[in-house]
């Protein structure tokens, strides 16, 4: 990835002079608070703020994200206005899935298509094929495009050593672990199974790689000898390999496997602490496996492989580094090894972070080019970092990074007040959906870490609202309380509603503010509620008093 970024490296330096030479802009005004109250009933006391909850730009953010993922076909980008940027598609496709699995966990139950037709339409448009259609596919673009598939190991050129092009794996770890974690997200938040096959084929295929020779022999280190898989022939990141990584503990988490304590990723996870660590006591960016093939940019290869990537900005030898992918590969590794990398987090933002103002920050791209003040890789890791930030519970480091990448740019509302974005257009269009996203992410009470368990036992059979009339409701909470057995509802209707339960044994009754408010309508095995339009906080009980 980290080569994609510098062919668009001046465009998005001049976002880091415009954001602070604009400012705050003080023309946005927060959306009104989320109301969340108390109320008893039948001798139990609901504190609506003791649940996740979403706000109203949250959720208006997500509308805006969700339609330009709905409203174009599965072969076309154009929603995405990345003409320039055509090599972070299946980027910001995977980083949009994470986003959503965030959104659906703080509400886990309100499970309407509403949020599955999206989370189901970015599956597919990563998946887009030669085949299926031509050069408008992630596969010509991500792979095929940049000449990647025609090579083997260990000698790139000679068709008798093993075969690693194929676009779907073994070597191709920047599609196939986000691909396996869009899919494995989606059977966490809908159960479907549909994907489970395809999920199970890529654990398989990992644990070849990275424990045989790659023809199904044992070899320590797996096919590239360090445990990893690479990202960009060939080329192992941290970061890349964090996305596998924290897929094979999910995937252990919902179906009961141990490819975890099995040892698949011992030797990789050793040489990510280790040698990949060592120097900066942070994650180097990159390390050579073998000499870079097809367009992958090799400034930065070592004269001697295998080797760590070579710094640009010095002369003596020293390894890369860079803050976006230390941010990420944290982010996501505090799950497999919590220990190390919260121990990390501080001398991450001490070492990266530049303070702007009392409100404001950024980081550096890199700690060897502190004065480069528009790095692309800081950039990136300024997004990162927020998200990073707030997996951390570090909301003060979260809201200043935060200020300084949303604060130069105005809210954009649609006309129904449905949608928000943040109206880069000034400097880059691409920039709307990416803001969107990481402000969502960066600030909803899920993580990336509370996603890699499973859900709670009983889950499934617990009630939820299964269909809604969506695009007149907001609803900023939804969750079964299991300790309880009461469902909590906080939302907004616009225009009147009817929302259908399922999982309910019998007749239920809405109360609000500890009196009875409504009773619902028997639908099959299902319950109807219609609401008119205004704001509630609901406490449903199964059978009433």
């Amino acid at each position: 990835m980290s080569q994609i970024l510098k062919q668009n490296k001046f465009l998005l330096s001049s976002l880091v002079i415009t954001i602070v030479l604009a400012g705050m802009t003080f023309g946005n005004i927060p959306a009104p608070p989320v109301p969340q109250g108390v109320q008893t009933v039948n001798g139990t006391t609901f504190n609506f703020s003791d649940y996740y909850s979403l706000t109203h730009e949250q959720i208006a953010l997500y509308n805006y994200l969700t339609s330009i993922i709905v409203n174009e076909p599965v072969n076309s980008f154009e929603n995405w206005a990345a003409d320039q940027f055509w090599g972070y598609l299946h980027y910001m496709f995977a980083f949009s899935q994470y986003v959503l699995a965030s959104v659906f966990e703080t509400t886990p139950g309100y499970r309407t298509e509403f949020y599955e037709e999206p989370a189901q339409q970015l599956i597919q448009k990563m998946n887009t094929t030669t085949a299926d259609y031509g050069n408008e596919s992630i596969e010509y673009i991500e792979w095929l495009y940049r000449g990647f598939e025609v090579y083997h190991w260990p000698n790139a050129t000679d068709t008798n050593d093993l075969y690693v092009g194929d676009y779907r794996g073994p070597a191709n770890i920047m599609w196939t672990g986000h691909y396996a974690l869009m899919e494995t997200l989606y059977e966490r938040s809908f159960n479907t199974g549909d994907y489970i096959d395809e999920i199970t084929w890529f654990v398989r295929d990992w644990n070849n790689s990275l424990t045989t020779d790659g023809f199904g022999n044992p070899q320590e280190g797996g096919i590239w000898g360090t445990g990893l898989i690479p990202c960009e022939p060939y080329i192992v990141f941290s970061q890349c390999n964090s996305i596998p990584i924290f897929t094979t503990e999910l995937y252990d988490n919902l179906y009961g496997t141990q490819w975890m304590e099995s040892g698949m990723w011992d030797y990789g996870l050793n040489f990510i602490n280790t040698v990949m660590h060592e120097y900066y006591g942070l994650f180097i960016d990159g390390y050579f496996v073998q000499r870079p093939i097809g367009a992958t940019i090799s400034t930065t290869a070592p004269e001697v492989v295998p080797n760590p990537a070579i710094d640009i900005h010095t002369t003596d030898g020293r390894p890369k580094d860079n803050a976006y992918g230390t941010a990420w590969a944290l982010t996501f590794l505090e799950y497999t090894q919590p220990e190390l990398s919260i121990a990390d987090y501080g001398l991450f933002m001490d070492t990266y972070g530049v303070d702007v103002s009392a409100e404001q920050m950024y980081l550096v791209g890199s700690q060897n080019n502190i004065g480069n003040f528009g790095d692309v890789d800081g950039m990136l890791g300024t997004f990162f970092a927020s998200v990073l930030a707030n997996q951390r519970g570090d909301y003060v480091t979260r809201d200043r990074l935060q200020n300084f990448l949303t604060g130069a740019y105005n809210k954009v509302w649609s006309a129904d007040g449905r949608e928000m974005y943040y109206d880069t257009s000034a400097l880059l269009d691409f920039l709307k959906p990416v803001t969107a996203g990481f402000k969502i992410w960066s600030t909803v009470p899920v993580t990336v870490r509370d996603l890699g368990d499973a859900r709670p036992v009983g889950f499934w059979d617990w009630p939820y609202i299964s269909a809604a009339d969506d695009e007149n409701i907001w609803v900023y909470q939804a969750e079964w309380d299991a300790a309880n057995e009461a469902f909590i509802l906080n939302i907004k209707v616009d225009e009147t509603a009817t929302l259908t339960f399922s999982n309910f044994d019998s007749t239920p009754t809405a109360f609000a503010y500890g009196s009875t408010f409504s009773e619902f309508v028997a639908s099959g095995d299902d319950y109807t509620l219609t609401l008119a339009p205004g704001s509630y906080n609901l406490v449903i009980i199964e059978g009433g008093i």
